[in-house]
Parts: structure tokens; sequence; C-alpha cells
């Protein structure tokens, strides 16, 4: 079984329609900004694959809660963490979509420790699966490949891409979650993939506006890519 995990309801209803004999499930209570999260779960088919679907809420910690809770009852053979996120590099453009190699924490400061922020310290980087990066690099799309960076922030200050470029200077794109599930699945011995559509230029003066006006191009070009990995992995 591969699982995918969104954190928004558009993100996961852009591949819900790629589903067949989809079956939906109660998931756990939990309580989301004051009322219990619609954390379903649908299981289904892609291609001649098992796949189970669900929303984990927006952030590191609802995203953790989710992955676990999934990790422990499924045991999935490959989570895939689906939605959008804002570039970071000039060569990546709002409709492009990123394949992660790794996904790293930015906002992390624990000053006696004298950690090395960059994308080769473990603390906070975690690795993506390999198999699926590889299979995704035969794609007929064009994606970016790449180092990614997350914290429970919207991207949209010259301040924080200051703080993310002096220490994640590769990376390609800035979201909330991909380091907390990569993280969660490391803990697990489990396999993950990353993929982000490019909703906003983190770089450009009132994004946040671009940002709602592309989501759902957005959710829609990574469910396909989503889809395309699934039929061979």
């Amino acid at each position: 079984m591969i699982a995918i995990i969104c954190a928004m309801q558009e993100e996961r209803d852009a591949l819900l329609k790629h589903m067949k004999n989809v079956k939906k499930k109660k998931g756990k209570k939990v309580l989301y900004r004051g009322e219990l999260l619609d954390n379903a779960i649908y299981l289904g088919n892609i291609g001649k694959k098992e796949v189970l679907l669900t929303r984990s809420g927006v952030g590191p910690i609802y995203s953790t809660i989710n992955t676990t809770q999934i990790i422990e009852k499924y045991k999935p053979e490959l989570i895939i963490n689906l939605g959008i996120a804002g570039s970071l590099n000039k060569k990546v453009k709002v409709g492009d979509v990123v394949i992660a190699s790794k996904a790293a924490y930015w906002r992390i400061d624990v000053p006696e420790a004298n950690w090395k922020k960059d994308f080769n310290n473990n603390i906070f980087s975690f690795d993506c699966d390999t198999r699926a990066i590889n299979l995704l690099k035969k794609s007929k799309h064009k994606l970016h490949f790449g180092p990614i960076v997350s914290a429970y922030e919207f991207i949209y200050k010259k301040s924080q891409v200051k703080t993310i470029m002096k220490d994640f200077p590769e990376a390609l794109c800035g979201e909330m979650e991909g380091a907390s599930i990569a993280n969660t699945c490391y803990a697990y011995n489990t396999k993950v993939a990353i993929v982000r559509g490019i909703s906003d230029d983190t770089l450009v003066k009132d994004n946040h506006k671009v940002y709602e006006f592309e989501l759902i191009n957005a959710c829609n070009k990574t469910a396909q890519i989503c889809v395309d990995l699934i039929k061979v992995y």
C-alpha cells in the first residue's frame, strides 16, 4: 500500500478524483481549529496499486499526528506528501512542480548545540526515497529535483527568505509539513516522497494573493504527478 498525506482539502480532493473503488472510513477524532478535523481515510486504487488518501490538517504537529497514525495502523511501503509550496529559487516558477530530495526544518535554533544548519545535518534534515525520485526523473513532465525547507510559517517577508537562504541556499521551495512528515517517516523507518506544486513565489511582493489564485491549478498538477508515480512504483 502507498499512503498519500495532504494538509488541505483542496490538495486531497485533487487526487481523490483519480482514485477507483473508493471506500471512505472515519479518521480518529482530532480537534483542529475548534472543531473535529475532516481527516477521513479514503481507501482505493490508482492503477494496480492499493492506496490510502487522507488529510492531516495544516502544520507540523497535525501532519506528525496523522503520519504516525497511518504508519502504525496501515504500515505503508511508501508515504507521499502531496501539496503546494512557495518558490525560493528564481528557476522554480508558479505552476512548476518540485520533487524533494531532502526536507529540512529551517526555523530551528539551539545555541548550545552548535549545530551547523544545512541539508547534511540529519538532526533536522531528512532524505526522501531515491527510488521514487529516480522513477520521476523519467517522467514526461518538467520537474525540479532538490531540497526543500519547512516551518509553520507562510513565507512572505524578506526577513524570512534571508534567514532561509543564509542556511539553506539550495532550497527550491518552502512549505509547512514536508520536514515533519519526513522526520516521522525516518523515525518509523518508512520511505517518503514529497511532491509540491508551486502556488506562489516568495520573492514577489503580495505572493499570498497569487497563492489564492493558483491554489487549485497547483493541486491538480501535483495530483497528476502523484498518479504517474504510483502507477510505476
